[in-house]
């Protein structure tokens, strides 16, 4: 990791703005933000803070050089766009934490499930096109491969809405990917889940538009619809139809990378580089792309002016039920909030070795986007965008002190218990416990912390994620939605 000023000169140089000019590594002036930010980056490098604050303790904050030592992310990007334009970007560390070859705004970083808001806007492109219904069976569409039918599909045909909203009911959370020298599957393979696939089948196993089912299965399938409608590459389709409208030069679906400015992942507690080049994705529309938050903060703000201002990127009304008007209709591949001051539109990813976020509101104001080369990358994301909107006013993943309620022991022996992607799972995504009177959570979620109750039903922890509980008709907690984008199931003893 490159050195950092000591923070006090730091905000002192960034203050001074056009006084201060900044080299990349390779030599070239970098571009300075606009003076009107040079404060507001500045705290936000020093400013570092918890997604969530309890009402009545003292919160603490940090340095972002700080965090990125404690986290051991060796790089991360950061891009921040405002009323539709670019508002600053900075990168910070390096590509690859044994090298001294720092990244820069245009180095590359897989964004992983960041893919999927991507192959949604390419899905609505055909359907703008007149060449895909939303609403008709994509089996009607599909070529080379078919869902398989059985008793979910005869009742109800899985549709591409259905699929971009994860309510088709298809298996398969995320993808493991391909390293280096291992065969690639073709895309019918993985979908039947046939070797040289390193996952199960995708199949149905719920009514489609029953219920939220997170997929990646699903994107999957909607990469080879893609490809069996246009009999082209999805990696072209995606080009041609997203990223050059966008401006997105840099963005690319290519393995191995066929750019040198790329940031390498870090995998492990210990963040341990991953081989060169790393690790595949045939499952392109799920997990593939390369990109960089300045051109993914240049996507968020095509949509909302499309969403709002018309037919200018997508179709209005298309543009529309991508995000719709509230949380509670289905977006088509971004999940939604409302914080309190907006709808906003948002997804997060994760590859083994890169952490991501991106947020975006509805009416436009905002849109910004981190990427990270390590698995730990998330938990510094969501304090730099404590940071980001405690500064900015922004309550989409900025800082908030919440209010906590008591429950009762009975209550938290209910709740307690392991939680998991699949019943038929032995390791817990979540797993919580009762310690000294109140809930904790650890697992792959989160780290060991406090499982904070804002209401019987609804909980938080400090690092920025909501949980709510789904009950039975017996009001026994049976299922917990994280952030409203996965759902874990509470498994029963046996």
């Amino acid at each position: 990791m490159r050195h950092f000023l000591p923070a006090r000169i730091l905000v002192l140089a960034l203050t001074l703005g056009a006084c201060v000019n900044e080299f990349r590594s390779d030599g070239r002036l970098r571009p300075q933000a606009s003076e009107s930010h040079v404060e507001q980056i500045a705290a936000v490098e020093v400013g570092l803070r918890p997604a969530y604050g309890v009402k009545g303790a003292v919160t603490q904050t940090w340095t972002l050089e700080d965090r990125m030592r404690h986290y051991k992310v060796p790089g991360v990007s950061i891009a921040v766009a405002i009323d539709g334009e670019l508002a600053w970007a900075r990168a910070y560390g390096v590509g690859m934490s044994d090298d001294i070859q720092a990244v820069n705004t245009d180095t590359l970083f897989q964004a992983a499930s960041l893919s999927k808001p991507i192959a949604s806007l390419a899905a609505l492109k055909l359907v703008e096109e007149g060449k895909i219904s939303l609403d008709a069976p994509v089996n009607d569409y599909l070529v080379s491969w078919k869902i398989p039918d059985n008793k979910f599909t005869d009742a109800t045909p899985v549709t591409l809405r259905h699929l971009m909203s994860h309510r088709a009911g298809t298996t398969i959370h995320g993808f493991k990917g391909y390293k280096d020298g291992a065969p690639i599957p073709t895309l019918p393979q993985i979908l039947d889940g046939e070797a040289p696939s390193n996952t199960s089948p995708v199949r149905v196993m719920a009514e489609p538009g029953s219920t939220y089912r997170y997929s990646g299965g699903g994107y999957t399938i909607i990469q080879l619809l893609i490809e069996d409608v246009t009999h082209d590459k999805y990696a072209n389709v995606v080009g041609e139809k997203i990223l050059a409208p966008a401006n997105m030069k840099r963005s690319n679906f290519d393995y191995p990378p066929k750019d040198n400015n790329f940031a390498t992942g870090h995998v492990g507690k210990n963040s341990e580089p991953i081989t060169a080049p790393g690790i595949a994705y045939p499952e392109l529309a799920a997990a593939g792309v390369w990109t960089t938050p300045t051109e993914l903060v240049r996507l968020g703000s095509r949509v909302a002016q499309s969403r709002n201002a018309g037919n200018t990127f997508l179709r209005n009304d298309l543009a529309v039920q991508l995000v719709p008007p509230s949380v509670e209709g289905p977006g088509l591949g971004f999940g939604l909030n409302n914080p309190g001051d907006g709808l906003a539109f948002v997804h997060n990813g994760h590859n083994p070795g890169y952490s991501a976020r991106w947020i975006n509101y509805a009416d436009g104001r905002a849109s910004v986007a981190i990427l990270t080369n390590a698995d730990s990358g998330g938990d510094l994301i969501r304090e730099i965008l404590s940071a980001v909107g405690h500064i900015y006013g922004w309550k989409q993943d900025g800082f908030t002190e919440r209010a906590v309620v008591d429950l009762s022991s009975q209550e938290m022996m209910l709740i307690a218990g392991d939680y998991v992607f699949n019943p038929e799972d032995k390791d817990p995504i979540a797993k919580v416990t009762i310690i000294d009177n109140s809930l904790w959570i650890s697992g792959p979620i989160a780290e060991m912390t406090r499982f904070y109750p804002a209401s019987r039903n609804s909980f938080f922890i400090s690092k920025g994620l909501n949980f709510t509980l789904e009950r039975d008709v017996n009001d026994n907690p049976i299922a917990m939605s994280v952030e409203g984008e996965i759902r874990l199931t509470k498994k029963m003893p046996n």
